[in-house]
């Protein structure tokens, strides 16, 4: 059983790793390659290697499914990837693709912290800051990169009038 939970969860990883790095290289290389000739403006390229981290965090966890350390790192990914796609335009491609590369690490992710602590191992329960902390490395990312989240914090009703006036105000 142990087996057939390790290869789901490496199928989940690899898929959005592979749906990640196809958005990329689908997305940014065309443009760039379309100014090449021309003066090429390497932003494409930077926008290209950004997009790429994520797929370079899940892959040593679909390399080593059971490892503690590549779950956590695969982890840090979730926030990353749920962060960018929050900040694409609503019913986006982008959006859906990011969001669906999310899901499907978390789904498997949550396999391995449930598999963990019904197997007594819990070690694994790393993972659930793994989660958090990519959520805070997303934000700060997306912040330096320039998408613009705080229009989704300012416009985000359960935080009320006077924490969204003190986020908003810069």
């Amino acid at each position: 059983m142990t087996g057939a939970g390790t290869a789901r969860e490496r199928i989940l990883l690899a898929m959005a790793a592979a749906i990640v790095g196809l958005f990329a290289l689908l997305n940014f290389l065309p443009p760039l390659l379309s100014e090449l000739g021309r003066g090429s403006s390497w932003l494409w390229a930077l926008y290209g290697i950004v997009l790429l981290i994520p797929v370079a965090l899940l892959i040593p966890a679909v390399i080593r499914p059971r490892s503690v350390i590549a779950s956590v790192v695969a982890a840090q990914a979730v926030g990353v990837l749920l962060i960018w796609g929050m900040s694409a335009q609503p019913m986006s491609l982008p959006r859906v693709v990011l969001h669906l590369a999310a899901i499907l690490c978390l789904a498997a992710l949550v396999s391995t912290v449930i598999r963990g602590v019904a197997g007594r191992r819990f070690r694994l329960l790393w993972i659930v800051p793994g989660l958090l902390l990519g959520l805070a490395i997303g934000y700060v990312g997306a912040g330096l990169i320039g998408l613009h989240i705080w229009t989704q914090v300012c416009n985000w009703s359960p935080l009320g009038r006077e924490i969204s006036s003190i986020l908003c105000s810069g």
